[in-house]
C-alpha cells in the first residue's frame, strides 16, 4: 500500500511538471497533443454481418421428410448450408441448449436436425411447431 501510494504521488508530479512544461512552452504542448490525438480517436472495428434469415428462403422439414423418406431427408439435409440448417434449428426450436451453435460440421448438424425431428415425429404431431 505504501509503494502505491509513493507512486500515485510521483505520477501526479510528473503530470504537474508536463502540465506547467506545456503551459509554457507552445511547441511541446503541441507535440503532446499529436501524442495522444491517436489514442482518443481509435478506429472501431466494423461489425460483421450474417445472412439474416429473411435471406435465406427456409424450406418445410416436416413435408420434406413425408415426401423423402428419413434416409433421402438425411442425404437431402446434409447438402444443404449451415446458415440455413442453423435458420431450421432456430425457427423449429430445435436446440433449446445452443450447443450445435458451436458445431461447424454441416454432417453433425444435419444429422443432429434429423435426429430431433425423428424425435419430434415419434412423439406425435403434439410436438410439432407451425
Amino acid at each position: 500500500m505504501r509503494k502505491e501510494k509513493s507512486l500515485i504521488k510521483l505520477l501526479r508530479g510528473i503530470v504537474e511538471i508536463v502540465g506547467d512544461e506545456a503551459a509554457h512552452n507552445p511547441e511541446f504542448a503541441n507535440k503532446l497533443k499529436m501524442l495522444f490525438a491517436p489514442a482518443s480517436d481509435t478506429p472501431r472495428r466494423a461489425k460483421q454481418t450474417r445472412p439474416s434469415t429473411a435471406t435465406v428462403e427456409i424450406p418445410d422439414i416436416y413435408a420434406e421428410w413425408h415426401a423423402r423418406g428419413e434416409q433421402e431427408f438425411r442425404l437431402w439435409l446434409r447438402d444443404r448450408p449451415v446458415e440455413l440448417m442453423r435458420a431450421l434449428i432456430k425457427q423449429h426450436d430445435l436446440d433449446p441448449s445452443r450447443r450445435t451453435s458451436r458445431w461447424k460440421e454441416p454432417e453433425k448438424i444435419s444429422a443432429y436436425i434429423a435426429d430431433q425431428l425423428q424425435t419430434r415425429l415419434s412423439r406425435g404431431s403434439r410436438f410439432m411447431r407451425r
